[in-house]
């Protein structure tokens, strides 16, 4: 206590325990468990953590959407009397902490000893029964409504038996009494039912651990929780690893039972490369991959979902859209959210829409990482419980799986139809597919040859429609946007450039009136230091003006070897930065022409774009390498040659170079080379030569029409 001395002399010292008042464990309950299905996944791990080989959850009540209790029971080790009052009781409990795994071996995945808070969050009373394999059983009753603002949390007594026991098993038994969540619909119990099947690593990492799930009148949700027969027969198939090094190691597989586009036996291809560049490694640590993968247009979905196991295509694609998506597993167990429906945390979706022909939307793939918290350190908890600290470990593990995922869609691009029926943009149209409907309505109706005529016609119009307008939408992505912003790049930057060689004059004639002739030199040259910075901000604009819509396409006359090495000046600090040796190589001829400049611009830029890229990812970043452009007359026109000696193009890859959205680097669109052959066109044809001069890819661009020669 404070004395009175103390407070006349103004001082007021003493000490104070701290009285958390007992509500604390509802609040703390409310931030750390999200909703029931949640609730029932810790409880479920608690179960794991007891070495359990089984864990029970069992709705009971007179009415399924009203149950009256949940009782979850495993056959873990148990807890003696001990365990409960010094570590169940415990919230917080360092118990685990100090114990990295059971006695069994098993790797602890409730960790902070958040298990209460779960039963509270699903029931207003707790009914606990733990048997350790003594002969007794453990019995405490927990009513969570004493935990309120009244009462201080010291103040809670909680009653507890010990007695002898007439089972000889060992295991808890949870019963939650007067549940909490009022109505359960066929929703929720799915939801529950998904999130457990998801729960257990597809890996077999958890040996002997089964979840079952008893729900009355709901005869589909009972029994073993597994995922849908759907989900375990993927089209294509990618499992492997990613060591320390960045090296994968694995296969991929596309199935011929479920995958009409695989017409006599599985293809199989084993896989061994370093992913990304050379000098690169994941900073997160290594991590083992599985990712299943499916084409969701009803040609591919028809043969065997719908025909032979007897979906419909709304079915299958509601299965899909539920259990998609990419999951994370730590030592066996799922992190939430990652891989819950609506949870893009890869943004496969936008990556898609950029390049739809060759990229895998989000709801297309049923995906697995497994890390652990030995190999993979520095991914952390968040505070919650729900998801990883987004730190540099973090966002490395995304960019890595995109790696990985980029071969499989490498893989799947040769043997899947490539003319736009499936994936990309097209799946934006899905829910325009009145097929289905069509298809229950003449059932409906029976045999009727005028009415199926008229269904038929409609349904071929509803199909055109669609493919006018997937087409229109694809060359809108193409070119929206970029002709209007470099008009706008070109006239804003007009202005400030005037403004800075103005402003510049203007500091030159200050400094010499106003500045002493020690200094005088010195600063003089640093104001002229600015010029050519501001001719080459000018050179730039020039070079974008030809770009402009209103000047694209007009023919001028000018030289091709300036062309080149105009182009060459645009990437110049990438080949600085490199340490990129160029070497030219022109004919004796002047080769002077007269065409749009632009068309070769954007050849040529193109080129040397993929092939500085190439050489990085060979090399490493500023390792060096070697470009070279050549020039050449022909009878009617001229060629250039741009060669790398980069990584080359692999020989499956070569039928597909020039087609659109095909693309093997991780950040690429795809439609480079693709541009350049439509751009090309009027005057002559890109190809890719069969041996590159350097070792790497050589690309020919042959101008033979309309050049003006």
């Amino acid at each position: 206590m404070t004395s009175s001395s103390d407070i006349k002399s103004g001082r007021n010292r003493g000490s104070i325990q701290m009285r958390p008042r007992a509500r604390l464990l509802n609040l703390v309950g409310e931030e750390l468990i999200s909703d029931e299905p949640v609730a029932v996944v810790e409880l479920v791990k608690n179960a794991f953590d007891a070495d359990a080989s089984k864990v029970s959850i069992r709705f009971e009540g007179q009415a399924p959407e009203q149950p009256e209790r949940i009782v979850i029971e495993d056959d873990g080790h148990g807890m003696s009397l001990d365990v409960v009052l010094g570590a169940w009781l415990e919230p917080g409990t360092v118990h685990k902490k100090h114990l990295t795994s059971s006695p069994a071996g098993r790797t602890f995945q409730g960790a902070k000893g958040i298990g209460r808070f779960a039963a509270a969050r699903l029931a207003h009373n707790l009914l606990l029964q733990s048997r350790s394999g003594d002969g007794r059983e453990v019995t405490v009753m927990l009513e969570w409504d004493q935990f309120d603002d009244e009462r201080y949390l010291d103040e809670i007594e909680i009653d507890y038996e010990v007695a002898e026991s007439d089972k000889e098993t060992h295991g808890t038994t949870l019963s939650l009494e007067r549940v909490r969540k009022a109505t359960w619909t066929r929703e929720d119990y799915e939801s529950l039912h998904q999130r457990l099947s998801r729960l257990v690593s597809p890996f077999r990492d958890v040996p002997d651990f089964e979840i079952f799930l008893d729900i009355p009148e709901h005869f589909d949700l009972s029994g073993v929780v597994e995922p849908p027969d759907m989900v375990l027969q993927p089209m294509y198939v990618l499992k492997g690893q990613v060591n320390k090094e960045g090296v994968f190691v694995g296969g991929l597989r596309a199935s011929a039972a479920s995958n009409p586009h695989v017409r006599d036996e599985d293809i199989i291809k084993p896989l061994t490369l370093k992913l990304g560049d050379v000098d690169k490694k994941p900073t997160c640590g290594g991590f083992e991959v599985e990712i299943r993968a499916w084409d969701r247009d009803r040609e591919s979905l028809e043969p065997y979902f719908v025909n032979q196991l007897g979906n419909t295509i709304t079915k299958v694609r509601s299965t899909l859209n539920a259990f998609c998506g990419v999951s994370i597993y730590r030592d066996g167990f799922r992190v939430y959210p990652y891989g819950e429906t609506g949870n893009d945390w890869l943004y496969l979706d936008n990556r898609s829409r950029q390049n739809p022909t060759t990229r895998l939307a989000n709801n297309q793939i049923v995906g697995a990482i497994k890390i652990s918290r030995d190999d993979n350190p520095d991914l952390k908890d968040r505070s919650n419980r729900e998801g990883l600290v987004a730190n540099n470990a973090y966002r490395d593990l995304a960019a890595w799986f995109e790696l990985v995922l980029q071969k499989l869609e490498e893989f799947r691009y040769p043997i899947r139809p490539r003319d736009g029926s499936s994936g990309g943009p097209a799946q934006m149209f899905e829910d325009l597919d009145l097929t289905e409907f069509l298809r229950e309505l003449k059932q409906r109706v029976g045999d009727d040859p005028e009415l199926e005529k008229v269904i038929e016609e409609q349904r071929e119009i509803q199909k055109r429609g669609i493919e006018r307008i997937q087409e229109t939408f694809s060359r809108m992505l193409r070119s929206a946007g970029l002709g209007q912003m470099v008009d706008i790049v070109i006239h804003e930057i007009g202005t400030p450039l005037g403004k800075i060689s103005r402003q510049r004059l203007i500091i030159g004639k200050v400094v010499e009136k106003n500045v002493a002739p020690p200094a005088l030199e010195k600063v003089s040259a640093e104001v002229e230091r600015l010029a050519p910075w501001i001719d080459e901000i000018s050179a730039l604009r020039g070079r974008l003006e030809p770009q402009s819509p209103a000047k694209r396409g007009r023919a001028t006359s000018f030289s091709v070897k300036d062309e080149i090495e105009d182009t060459l000046s645009l990437y110049q600090s990438l080949i600085d930065k490199q340490g990129v040796e160029v070497v030219l190589d022109y004919c004796a001829d002047e080769v002077r022409v007269r065409m749009a400049r632009s068309s070769l611009t954007q050849v040529l830029a193109n080129l040397v774009d993929n092939a500085l890229g190439w050489i990085r990812y060979k090399y490493g970043s500023g390792k060096g390498g070697v470009l070279k452009i050549a020039l050449d007359t022909s009878k009617s026109g001229f060629v250039v040659r741009v060669s790398d000696d980069g990584v080359g193009v692999p020989e499956g890859n070569r039928g597909f170079v020039f087609e659109p959205y095909f693309s093997t680097k991780s950040a690429g669109m795809g439609l480079g080379l693709h541009i350049s052959r439509l751009v090309i066109e009027p005057y002559g044809r890109l190809l890719l030569s069969e041996v590159g001069e350097l070792g790497g890819a050589t690309f020919e661009a042959y101008f033979e029409k309309g050049v003006g020669r």
